[in-house]
C-alpha cells in the first residue's frame, strides 16, 4: 500500500524504487532505459469529489495511487507506456508505442556528448577547423525536429569551443552538426553548414572571447558604486506549509513536480470575506512551448526546440541559490525524479517560495483634505528556473492579496549562435551581435494550461470586444460620438473556441460559472484572462513545425476536460511526424461542447525575439506572461481588509533625513 498525504503529490524516492523494482521484475532483461517515472494523476472530477470542491459531484474517500512509467529499449527504440498501481502493487497496463519517440531526458543529453567527442568523424572535422585538443569542444544535442531517417532517436548537436574550462562557448561557433542516434548512441552524419553570399568555403572559429563571469571580467572592472540592500521578515513569513499545500492569506494550493512540466499548481482556492472557501482553478501548469528559428537553410532550419515536451523542465531545472537566485525569507522543496537506471535523482532546491513587496496595492487621496490612504501589495512568489541549452528561462507564478494570479516568464541566458564567415551577413534572419557571431530570429511561444473549477466543475468561456457604438454622432443614442460598449459572446463548442488577440477590439476572454450569477453585476461570476504578450507563429502552414505546433497559432483554445489531455503538442512529441497534428487538433476533431462543462483552457503567449547586440554575451531578462483577474466574482475589492502600512513595518527611511511620514496620514 502507498500512503500519502495528498492524492496530487509527486512520488516520493520510496515510491520510485518501487515501482522500478515492480517493472523490473515483470520485464526480466536490461536492454532499456527509464526514461522517465511520474505520478498518474487521478481524474479532476474524482480529486474534486475527495476534496467536496462541487456538491454535484459524488463524494469520493479513497483515490488509486498509479505511477506512470515510459522504457524505451535499446537501440530498437521501442516505447512502452506502463501503469503501475501502488495501491495493488502490480502493473495495470503496459502498451508498446511504436513510431513515437518521448522525452529526451537530460541524462541522454551528457550520454550523447560525451559518445560524439569521442567519434572519429566529429574529431575529424575539428582538425579541419585547427582544433586538436577534443576537451575544448562542447556539444549542445537537439531535437531533429522531424526526419525522413525512420526508426531512429535523432539529436542534430550544436558545437562550440571554450578557451577555457568556464569560457562562454557561444562565442566561439563551430560550422557543422554531427546527427547522432541516441539509441544506438552512434554519430550517423555531420552536417557542414553551406556559406552564402560569401568568398570563403569554411569560415574560420572566431577566438576573441566574450565574458559574463565576474572572475573573467575582472574585479577591478566591477561597479563600485553599489550598496548593500536587505530584505529582511524579523516575525518570519506569512505562509505556513504543511506537507506540500501551502496556505497564505486567503490563499490555499498544493505544489506538484513532475519531469516533463516542472513546477504544477492544484487546487487552488480562495477564502472570501464572509469565509467560505471558494475553488478557483484545479491545475495550472506550463504545458509546453517551442522555439521555432527563423534561418530557413539547412541545417538551422531544423531548430525548433519543444522545451517542455521534448527535454521536459523538470528534467532541466536548477538548483536555486539563495541570496542569488531568490531573495528574502526563503523556504524551499526539493524535487524527485528518476535517472535512466530507474533511481531517485535528487534536485536540491528546484523550487523557490518566498513573499515580496510589489508596490501599491491601492491609494486614494482626499484632494479637499489631503488625507492619503495606501495600501502596500505583497506577493507570494513560488517559483524554479530551468536551463535548456543555451537558454534559462525562470518561471514564477504571483499570487497577490486582491485575488490576481500572474504567471510570468523571464527569459535569460545565452543566444544560440552560429558562426559567419568574416565577409557573411546575418541579415535578413539574425543579427550580428560579435564579430562574426550571427544570433538568429526566433519567436519563444509558451501554451499556459488553465484547467479551471471556478465555483465548480461546470465552466465556460466568453469572448468581450470594446467596440464603438453603432450610432452615428447627433443620434439620440450618441449625441456626442463618444459611446462604445463591451460585445461579449459565450463559446458553445470547440469549432468556435479559438481566439486570436485583437489590439483594435480591445479583446478579452473570461472564465465564468453561468450557474452563479453576482448579484450586483447581474453576470456570471468569472475570471479575467489578460494576455499583454500575445505573438503567435510566424511559420507558414505546411511547414513542419507549424503542423507540430498548431497551439501556437492562436491565443487561445477551450476544450473538453479529459484526463489524458495535458500536452497541446501532444504526449510523445519527440520527432512527431506533423502529419499526425498531436495535442490540440485531435482534442477538438470531433466538435464538442464546451460551454457550462468541465473544460480546460489553453493560453499562448511569448515574444519574437529580433536578438540585440546587448542581448550578448550574456541576455537581460525578458519578460512576458499572463494574469488572471476576478471579475465580478467578490462583492468588491477582496484587498480592501489589508492592514496600515507604515515606515515603522516597511522599516522605510529618507535616504538624507529622518522626517515622520506614513500612509494613512494628511499631507497638506
Amino acid at each position: 500500500m502507498s500512503i500519502v498525504a495528498h492524492p496530487l503529490d509527486p512520488l516520493t524516492a520510496d515510491e520510485l524504487r518501487r515501482t522500478a523494482d515492480i517493472v523490473r521484475k515483470e520485464r526480466g532483461d536490461v536492454s532499456y532505459i527509464f526514461n522517465s517515472m511520474t505520478l498518474k494523476e487521478p481524474a479532476k472530477d474524482v480529486v474534486m469529489g475527495y476534496f467536496n470542491y462541487d456538491s454535484s459531484l459524488p463524494k469520493v474517500t479513497e483515490i488509486e495511487r498509479e505511477a506512470l512509467v515510459v522504457l524505451i529499449d535499446r537501440p530498437s527504440g521501442l516505447v512502452h507506456d506502463i501503469t503501475v498501481s501502488l495501491t495493488k502493487d502490480k502493473i495495470t497496463e503496459w502498451i508498446k508505442t511504436e513510431g513515437q519517440q518521448p522525452t529526451v531526458n537530460a541524462l541522454e543529453m551528457i550520454e550523447a556528448e560525451q559518445a560524439m567527442k569521442k567519434d572519429p568523424k566529429v574529431i575529424e572535422e575539428c582538425r579541419k577547423l585547427g582544433i586538436m585538443n577534443m576537451d575544448q569542444v562542447f556539444i549542445d544535442p537537439w531535437g531533429i525536429g522531424w526526419s525522413n531517417i525512420k526508426g531512429k532517436r535523432l539529436v542534430q548537436a550544436i558545437c562550440y569551443l571554450r578557451t577555457s574550462p568556464d569560457d562562454n562557448q557561444y562565442a566561439h561557433p563551430l560550422d557543422f552538426n554531427p546527427l547522432y542516434d541516441v539509441n544506438e548512441q552512434k554519430v550517423l552524419d555531420i552536417i557542414v553548414a553551406k556559406r552564402r553570399n560569401s568568398k570563403f568555403e569554411r569560415p574560420t572559429i572566431p577566438m576573441a572571447n566574450h565574458h559574463f563571469l565576474p572572475e573573467h571580467l575582472g574585479e577591478e572592472n566591477l561597479r563600485k558604486d553599489l550598496k548593500p540592500i536587505q530584505i529582511i521578515q524579523p516575525e518570519g513569513v506569512s505562509f505556513t506549509i504543511r506537507g506540500k499545500e501551502i496556505a497564505w492569506q486567503k490563499w490555499n494550493m498544493h505544489i506538484g513536480f513532475n519531469h516533463r512540466e516542472g513546477l504544477v499548481l492544484s487546487n487552488l482556492t480562495y477564502k472570501d470575506m464572509d469565509g467560505s472557501v471558494r475553488p478557483l482553478f484545479y491545475r495550472l501548469s506550463l504545458a509546453e512551448m517551442v522555439v521555432p528559428y527563423a534561418n530557413p537553410y539547412e541545417p538551422y532550419n531544423h531548430k525548433m526546440a519543444f522545451d517542455v515536451g521534448e527535454y521536459g523542465m523538470g528534467f532541466l531545472s536548477n538548483s536555486l541559490e539563495l541570496g542569488c537566485d531568490c531573495v528574502g525569507s526563503i523556504y524551499y522543496m526539493d524535487a524527485i525524479l528518476n535517472d535512466l537506471k530507474g533511481d531517485p535523482w535528487v534536485i536540491p532546491k528546484a523550487i523557490c517560495i518566498h513573499e515580496e513587496d510589489s508596490g501599491l496595492l491601492f491609494k486614494h487621496t482626499d484632494y479637499r483634505s489631503g488625507k492619503a490612504h495606501s495600501a502596500r501589495s505583497r506577493r507570494l512568489v513560488i517559483s524554479h528556473i530551468v536551463t535548456a541549452g543555451n537558454y534559462d528561462y525562470g518561471l514564477y507564478y504571483y499570487f497577490y492579496q486582491d485575488g490576481t494570479i500572474q504567471f510570468d516568464v523571464k527569459a535569460t541566458g545565452e543566444l544560440n549562435t552560429q558562426v559567419l564567415a568574416e565577409d557573411e551577413a546575418a541579415a535578413p534572419y539574425g543579427t550580428i551581435v560579435a564579430p562574426q557571431i550571427d544570433a538568429q530570429h526566433h519567436q519563444h511561444l509558451f501554451s499556459f494550461r488553465v484547467d479551471p473549477m471556478v465555483d465548480g466543475i461546470k465552466n465556460s468561456v466568453a469572448e468581450t470586444d470594446v467596440v464603438p457604438s453603432e450610432h452615428p454622432v447627433g443620434h439620440p443614442d450618441n449625441m456626442v460620438g463618444n459611446g462604445f460598449k463591451a460585445v461579449t459572446k459565450v463559446f458553445n463548442d470547440t469549432d468556435e473556441a479559438q481566439g486570436v488577440a485583437s489590439l483594435e477590439k480591445h479583446r478579452s476572454w473570461k472564465i465564468i460559472n453561468e450557474n452563479r450569477i453576482h448579484p450586483y453585476a447581474k453576470q456570471p461570476v468569472g475570471w479575467k484572462i489578460h494576455n499583454p504578450s500575445p505573438p503567435t507563429l510566424l511559420a507558414k502552414p505546411g511547414s513542419i513545425v507549424h503542423e507540430r505546433a498548431i497551439f501556437a497559432t492562436k491565443n487561445l483554445w477551450v476544450t473538453k476536460y479529459h484526463r489524458d489531455q495535458k500536452f497541446p503538442a501532444g504526449y510523445h512529441i519527440y520527432q512527431s511526424d506533423p502529419k499526425l497534428n498531436l495535442g490540440i487538433p485531435q482534442y477538438i476533431k470531433e466538435k464538442k461542447s464546451v460551454r457550462n462543462e468541465s473544460i480546460v483552457v489553453w493560453i499562448t503567449f511569448g515574444l519574437t525575439h529580433i536578438p540585440r547586440v546587448e542581448d550578448f554575451p550574456i541576455m537581460p531578462v525578458d519578460i512576458v506572461g499572463v494574469q488572471l483577474k476576478p471579475t465580478n466574482f467578490f462583492m468588491g475589492n477582496p484587498g480592501i481588509d489589508i492592514p496600515l502600512s507604515n515606515k515603522v513595518s516597511t522599516k522605510s527611511a529618507y535616504a538624507s533625513a529622518n522626517v515622520n511620514s506614513c500612509c494613512g496620514k494628511t499631507n497638506l
